[in-house]
């Protein structure tokens, strides 16, 4: 027969109550849709997704326009330090793909959309890490997870009807419009 000390069972208590009792405050009803109450137990996951993506719903939209403007951002960058090439200057020619719209969100039609820079660099950090590079594009499977799987697995099966650019072909009508001040 084992016998526990106080101190052990006391431990075990705080261990197990711990979580009930963090589980069990909260301060407010949920807030409604459209509005964030910080002091809200709802309000955590987005606050989470914010802290280390840099996504806010109510400026970016939808995660997958946001990943690919950020992915769009970062490839400007890289071309204009690494290439000496800066398509805003006058002296370089027009480039389409600036102004062009977001391709289909998969990883088939074009790897190197999908992985971008930062899977490239968590690759090198996982060298580092393990001796194996395996490029993890963490914003790309943010981006597939939460709302791009319709767009995903076009790519793959090659059909492509969801997304960017299937979008781009049926225009939005007339009574879509709205007049301004009005």
């Amino acid at each position: 027969m084992t016998t526990t000390s106080p101190k052990l069972g006391t431990l075990r208590f705080a261990l197990l109550a711990a979580p009930l009792l963090v589980a069990a405050c909260r301060t407010s009803q949920p807030a409604p849709a459209g509005l964030s109450n910080h002091w809200s137990v709802d309000s955590v996951p987005e606050r989470i997704a914010q802290h280390f993506t840099g996504y806010r719903r109510d400026r970016n939209g939808e995660y997958i326009d946001y990943q690919y403007e950020k992915k769009k951002h970062i490839s400007l960058t890289l071309r204009r330090h690494f290439m000496n090439n800066d398509p805003d200057s006058p002296f370089e020619p027009e480039d389409p793909s600036r102004t062009g719209r977001r391709p289909d969100h998969s990883v088939l039609p074009d790897p190197i959309y999908y992985i971008n820079a930062e899977g490239v660099a968590t690759g090198i950090v996982l060298v580092g890490t393990s001796g194996a590079f395996v490029p993890i594009p963490v914003d790309s499977l943010i981006a597939t997870t939460f709302g791009g799987w319709g767009e995903f697995w076009d790519g793959i099966t090659g059909t492509f009807t969801g997304g960017g650019e299937a979008e781009a072909e049926k225009p939005v009508g007339t009574s879509k419009f709205k007049v301004k001040n009005r």
